[in-house]
C-alpha cells in the first residue's frame, strides 16, 4: 500500500522516445483571434509576458529549495528567450533549446489553442506539467511504429487508460491546426478542428505512476527538437462548483438520490445530532454519531459533496449493520481536513479517502475548507475505490488487507451488504447532492446502429498496407500498452505475434457489411498454448468497454479461427468490469448435435438461440483435439502455412461464415448487429494481409492467391 504524500516525489530517469529533427522556415502572417468569451489570453501576441524556461519536471521543482529553484529558473529563462521568439502575432521556437512553460500554474481548465508543425514535425502539450496531448507529422514513416498514424491528440503516455484519440482529424502538416482541451480532474476531453478526439479518458501520471495526476501545475509547449508555430492561446479557469457539476453529469442518469435536501425521510439513526443547512445534511458542531439510511445497500457507486470546516472530521458509513462502530462492524471512510496541523502524526490510513484503519488514500486532492469537494465511492464486493475532485485517490482490494492500524483486520470488512451513512466525530461537516446507483443494475444497452458506418460505394479498406492508422490494442495485464509489440506491420502485413491475450481494435463501428480478411497462421506459439491448436480470432459487433469480456477482449460474436474449426460462432456475453453489467449478446442459429453433444450448425436444423457457447462449423472433425498442427478430414481452410481466405457477411442481424467460398455457418437475430472488429491474440502467430469491408452484394470473387 502506498502511503506517499503529493510532496513526497521520486526523480525516475525519463528516456525520451522520440526522433529529432530541425527544420527552418518562416511562419506566415496571420491575425490573432479574438479570445472566446470567458476565456483570458495565456499569449499576448507581443512578447513572452507570462511564460516562462522549463526546469526539470514536477517532482525535480518540488524537491528544491526556494533559492535553487529560482537560479535554475534564471538560467531556464535566458535559453527559453533565445529559442522562442514571437513574429506575427504568433510563438515560434526554433527547436534548439527547451519547452515554453506558462509562468502560472493551472487545476481544472478549458483550453484553445492553434499549432502547426512542418515535415517530420513532433511537439506535444503538458497538462499540469505532465506529458502530454500528442502532436506530430501523421504521415512520417518513421513514426508509425509510435502509432503517429492515428493522429495529433494522443494521451501518448497512457498505459491503462485509452492511449489514441478515437479519429484522426489533422490538417495536412504545415496548416494551423485548434485543439479544445477540457481538463477536469484526472480526466481530459479534446476536440481537434472541431471534431471529439478524446472523450473524457484519464490522464497518467508519467513521473509517479502509482500516483493520480497532479491537482495543479503549469500548461507547456513542448520541445522536440523541431520548429513550431503556437497562436491563438486561450484559457478559461474552471470554478470548483462547476467542477462538481461536470462530474456530477456523467451517468447521472443511473444515479438515484438518497436524501431529499429538506428532512431526514429515509434515515434513522442519532438524527438528533444533525440538522438540514441550505439543503446540506450537516453535522451539529460538538455533537456526532452515526447515522445512515433505511435502506441497505451491496454493491453501489455512491456520489455526494461535501465540505470540512477547519479541521472538520467525519466519516462515510459502508455496508454499516445499524449498529456499533462504523469502522469495525462496518467499513468507514474518512472525512477529514487532512492538512490541519493538529492531524500531522496521524496513521497513514486515517487521513481523508482511506479506509479507516485499513487502506491509505493518496493526499493533496483535498480543497481548501469552507469549499464543496465531489466524491465518488465505488464498492462491489471487496473492491473499493475513492474518486475526489475527479481524482482517484484510492483504488484496493479490501480482501488483499491483512492487518488493520491496530491489529487484526476488523470483522466489518467482510460484511457483503449493510447500510450507507456519515459516522460524526464533532464537527459541522456538511454533505448534499448524495445519491448512488446500485450495481449491477440492469443489463447494459448498445448504443444506436446509427452511429455505425456501413460502407456504400465501394470497400473500406480496414488494413491500409502500411500502419495501424484506425486501429488500437488491448491485451491482458497491459491494457493500452503493447510493450512486446505484439501488433506490428511489415511487408504489407500485419504481425500478430500471439504473445499473450487480447486484440488489435476499430477505432469505427461497422454494419451492414461483406468482410474479406486473408490470413495465415504462424509457427510460433505461446505460453499455455505453446502445444495446443494454434489459435485466434476475429471478434464481430464487438461493443461495451474494452476488457469487457474475461477482462481480455470485448462483448462480441466470434468468428473461430482455430486449427480444425475456422468458422465456428462463438458468442462472449460480457460484464462491465466496473459496475458488473451484463453486455449482454445473443444469436439464433439452425443447429444439430454432434456425437459429443455440442451444437453444430445445419441448415433447416432446430432453431437454436444462446447467449453464450459455441456453435461448430457444419464439417468439425467429432475427433477434434486441441493439439498443435490439428487437421480434420473435412477441413476446408488452407494447410498450415497458406493464406486462408474468410468472409463474414453481416446484413443486420444476419451473418453468414464463409471460409476458402464455402459457407461453414449461419446465424440470424444477432443482437447487437453493428459493432467494432476485434483481430485477436491468443498465443498464436498469425498474419493479416487483406482486411476489407465491401457494401453488401458487391464484394469480388477474385481468386484467393498464396504467396
Amino acid at each position: 500500500m502506498l502511503r506517499l504524500t503529493i510532496r513526497s516525489f521520486l526523480l525516475p530517469s525519463i528516456a525520451l522516445h522520440f526522433l529529432t529533427l530541425c527544420v527552418c522556415v518562416g511562419l506566415p502572417t496571420t491575425a490573432a483571434a479574438d479570445a472566446p468569451a470567458g476565456f483570458t489570453p495565456l499569449f499576448n501576441g507581443n512578447d513572452l509576458t507570462g511564460w516562462k524556461g522549463l526546469v526539470g519536471n514536477p517532482q525535480a521543482r518540488a524537491a528544491m529549495t526556494a533559492e535553487e529553484l529560482a537560479t535554475k529558473q534564471k538560467v531556464a529563462d535566458d535559453s527559453m528567450r533565445a529559442h522562442w521568439s514571437v513574429a506575427d502575432g504568433g510563438l515560434v521556437f526554433d527547436g534548439k533549446g527547451e519547452s515554453l512553460c506558462t509562468a502560472k500554474d493551472y487545476g481544472d481548465f478549458e483550453l484553445y489553442v492553434d499549432w502547426k508543425i512542418l515535415e517530420g514535425g513532433d511537439s506535444g502539450l503538458y497538462l499540469r506539467g505532465s506529458p502530454q496531448v500528442q502532436i506530430w507529422d501523421t504521415e512520417f514513416e518513421n513514426y508509425f511504429r509510435h502509432g503517429a498514424e492515428n493522429g495529433s491528440g494522443s494521451l501518448w503516455n497512457n498505459q491503462r487508460n485509452p492511449r489514441f484519440p478515437l479519429v484522426k482529424a489533422d490538417k495536412p502538416v504545415g496548416e494551423w491546426n485548434t485543439f479544445f482541451i477540457r481538463m477536469v480532474g484526472e480526466r481530459v476531453t479534446i476536440k481537434l478542428n472541431d471534431q471529439l478526439i478524446v472523450d473524457n479518458v484519464i490522464l497518467e501520471n508519467l513521473w509517479q505512476r502509482e500516483l493520480p495526476i497532479y491537482p495543479r501545475g503549469q500548461i507547456e509547449l513542448q520541445n522536440h527538437g523541431n520548429t513550431l508555430y503556437f497562436r491563438n492561446l486561450y484559457i478559461r479557469e474552471i470554478a470548483p462548483e462547476e467542477a462538481n457539476t461536470l462530474l456530477e453529469k456523467r451517468d447521472a442518469q443511473y444515479y438515484d438520490s438518497i436524501f431529499n435536501g429538506r428532512d431526514f425521510s429515509g434515515w434513522k439513526g442519532e438524527l438528533e445530532n444533525y440538522e438540514v443547512v441550505d439543503g446540506s445534511f450537516m453535522c451539529k458542531a460538538g455533537k456526532g454519531g452515526t447515522v445512515f439510511t433505511e435502506k441497505q445497500y451491496s454493491d453501489f457507486i455512491s456520489r455526494l459533496e461535501f465540505k470540512l470546516p477547519p479541521g472538520g472530521n467525519n466519516g462515510l458509513a459502508i455496508r454499516y449493520p445499524g449498529k456499533g462502530a462504523p469502522h469495525l462492524d462496518g467499513l468507514e471512510l474518512q472525512v477529514l481536513d487532512s492538512e490541519d496541523p493538529k492531524y500531522a502524526t496521524l496513521d497513514p490510513r486515517q487521513y481523508h479517502g482511506s479506509v479507516y484503519g485499513l487502506v491509505p488514500a493518496h493526499r493533496g486532492y483535498l480543497r481548501p475548507t469552507g469549499e464543496w469537494n465531489f466524491q465518488q465511492v465505488t464498492m462491489r464486493g471487496s473492491k473499493i475505490k475513492v474518486e475526489l475532485n475527479g481524482f482517484t485517490i484510492l483504488d484496493s482490494d479490501l480482501s488483499e488487507v491483512k492487518e488493520s492500524k491496530d491489529g487484526a483486520v476488523p470483522p466489518g470488512v467482510k460484511n457483503t451488504s449493510g447500510h450507507f451513512g456519515f459516522a460524526g466525530h464533532d464537527d459541522a461537516v456538511a454533505f448534499r447532492n448524495i445519491s448512488i446507483r446500485e450495481l449491477p443494475g440492469e443489463p447494459a444497452e448498445p448504443p444506436s446502429r446509427d452511429t455505425a458506418i456501413s460502407p456504400k460505394d465501394g470497400p473500406i479498406n480496414l488494413f491500409n498496407g502500411r500502419n495501424m492508422e484506425g486501429f488500437y490494442t488491448w491485451i491482458k495485464d497491459e491494457s493500452y500498452s503493447d510493450p512486446n509489440k505484439v501488433f506490428t506491420v511489415k511487408d504489407g502485413m500485419i504481425h500478430i505475434s500471439g504473445n499473450g491475450y487480447g486484440g488489435v481494435i476499430t477505432n469505427q463501428s461497422y454494419r451492414d457489411y461483406h468482410l474479406i480478411v486473408e490470413f495465415k497462421l504462424g509457427d510460433k506459439t505461446w505460453g499455455d498454448r505453446v502445444d495446443r491448436a494454434r489459435d485466434s480470432g476475429l471478434l464481430l459487433h464487438c461493443w461495451g468497454p474494452d476488457g469487457g469480456y474475461s477482462n481480455t477482449w470485448m462483448a462480441s460474436i466470434e468468428a473461430q479461427i482455430i486449427e480444425g474449426g475456422v468458422g465456428d460462432i462463438l458468442v462472449l456475453t460480457g460484464t462491465h468490469p466496473d459496475t458488473g453489467q451484463v453486455l449482454p449478446t445473443s444469436l439464433t442459429a439452425e443447429t444439430t448435435k454432434d456425437r459429443d453433444d455440442e451444437l453444430v450448425w445445419k441448415k433447416g436444423g432446430k432453431p437454436t438461440t444462446i447467449s453464450a457457447g459455441r456453435i461448430n462449423w457444419f464439417g468439425r472433425d467429432v475427433e477434434w483435439a486441441d493439439t498443435i498442427g490439428f487437421r480434420g478430414r473435412s477441413d476446408v481452410e488452407s494447410k498450415h502455412g497458406e493464406w486462408t481466405r474468410m468472409e463474414v457477411i453481416a446484413d443486420g442481424g444476419h451473418l453468414i461464415y464463409k471460409v476458402n467460398g464455402v459457407v461453414v455457418n449461419e446465424a440470424t437475430e444477432a443482437k447487437p448487429d453493428f459493432g467494432k472488429l476485434l483481430l485477436q491474440t491468443e498465443q498464436a502467430e498469425m498474419f493479416v494481409r487483406r482486411f476489407q469491408l465491401w457494401p453488401l452484394g458487391k464484394a469480388p470473387t477474385d481468386a484467393l492467391k498464396q504467396d
